[in-house]
């Protein structure tokens, strides 16, 4: 009887096994598929949000220079308005110098028709009858004369008109082209106005994304955080003492103030970096470009300094195979399951550690355990791939051991 009762249980205990082993399977690759759809959400939303901190900057840079231009213009439009103002004051001036002078030239023609009418109207008279006497011709003489006086100031007054006529055609001109001048500057006062306007919108609208990029950014930080403890747990790294943690959220809580004030201020104090004084290897992705370097950088959005411990590269197409840079032994090898996609950690002589992240798929063979040999295909990229370094526990400048 007990051994059919514990037939009976190991039955069961087979059964309940069978039962949890296909449930885990399952579970496995309901995973699998939710990290697959992870990672082609966090590439899309990885592109998206780049190309939106791009945005923001070249969107800042062309307000900032259209509110120049429009100061520009307002100070040429005021100029021009001073410099109207005053030609206007000129124009009135000599309006009133030629009104003068007409008034003058009217004064002087009628004091000379009053003259002969009272003095001259008599020995004229008698000229014209061919009656003349002495008197008659002494005052046809003082006639002549007193004409050729009056005729001369009249030509000097004239001359005068025709200066002023002149002076005012040029004031003319001048104010025609000022008045042209500021129209043209109003013009594209409005115009930079309408554009400005429109960049003001596109700025606000942007700046709405930057709840996007801070939950980029903080997943960035989750990813790194991760990687840190995988690379401390394999002792590739040194755990940070308190000491130096509590320093990070110190810096951290300056930075946010700081940030405040607009005033860059370091996010994360610098590791301690490894010195490399050997020769220099191949580069992990052939053909690609460096797109950000290591060490200390500023946030294209927040402004603050972060400290970068590895460098990223360009890939030169999508599938772009990734190679190992030295001799060495696969340490870790899986996917991150956060910003950092699938990493590779491989072990080289001289306590030195190369790390690649960002791979869209490993190579086939590529597990802990594996000994690579110098250019050892060990999985691919899409986009770009993040390459670290680290000798002797410490982080060190990945440029200093590759050549691109």
């Amino acid at each position: 009887m007990k051994i059919i009762f514990y037939l009976l249980l190991f039955s069961f205990f087979l059964f309940s096994s069978s039962l949890f082993a296909a449930s885990v399977e399952s579970k496995i690759k309901q995973s699998k598929k939710q990290l697959s759809s992870k990672r082609v959400e966090y590439n899309k939303m990885d592109k998206e949000l780049s190309d939106v901190a791009k945005k923001i900057n070249v969107a800042k840079k062309e307000q900032n220079e259209l509110t120049k231009k429009l100061e520009v213009l307002a100070k040429n439009i005021q100029n021009n308005e001073i410099v109207f103002q005053r030609l206007q004051k000129e124009d009135k001036k000599y309006s009133l110098a030629l009104n003068s002078l007409n008034t003058d030239i009217d004064k002087n023609q009628k004091k000379f028709l009053d003259l002969v009418a009272k003095n001259f109207s008599l020995a004229l008279a008698l000229e014209e009858l061919k009656q003349p006497t002495k008197d008659s011709v002494m005052m046809k003489e003082a006639y002549k004369l007193y004409a050729k006086t009056n005729s001369k100031e009249i030509e000097k007054l004239q001359i005068d008109i025709d200066k002023l006529k002149t002076k005012k055609e040029r004031l003319k001109l001048k104010k025609s082209n000022i008045k042209k001048a500021i129209a043209g500057y109003q013009k594209e006062r409005n115009e930079y106005k309408s554009k400005k306007k429109k960049q003001d919108v596109l700025v606000k609208n942007l700046a709405r994304d930057k709840a996007i990029y801070k939950k980029r950014f903080n997943k960035i930080k989750i990813s790194r955080k991760s990687l840190e403890r995988k690379l401390a747990k394999l002792k590739i790294i040194k755990r940070s003492n308190d000491k130096e943690r509590r320093a990070r959220q110190e810096a951290k809580r300056n930075a946010v103030s700081n940030n405040r004030r607009k005033i860059p201020k370091t996010v994360a104090s610098a590791p301690p970096i490894a010195k490399y004084k050997g020769g220099k290897t191949i580069s992990p992705l052939k053909g690609s470009r460096l797109i950000k370097k290591f060490g200390t950088y500023v946030d294209p959005i927040y402004k603050f300094k972060i400290f970068n411990k590895s460098i990223t590269l360009k890939a030169p197409h999508i599938g772009s195979k990734v190679r190992s840079v030295l001799a060495g032994k696969v340490v870790f090898a899986e996917n991150s399951g956060g910003m950092l996609g699938k990493v590779v950690i491989v072990e080289h002589a001289n306590n030195i550690h190369t790390i690649y992240a960002k791979l869209s798929r490993l190579a086939p063979g590529i597990h802990v355990g594996k000994r690579l040999s110098l250019g050892t295909i060990i999985g691919k990229v899409d986009k770009s791939l993040m390459f670290e370094v680290t000798k002797n526990n410490k982080h060190m400048n990945p440029l200093k051991l590759i050549k691109l």
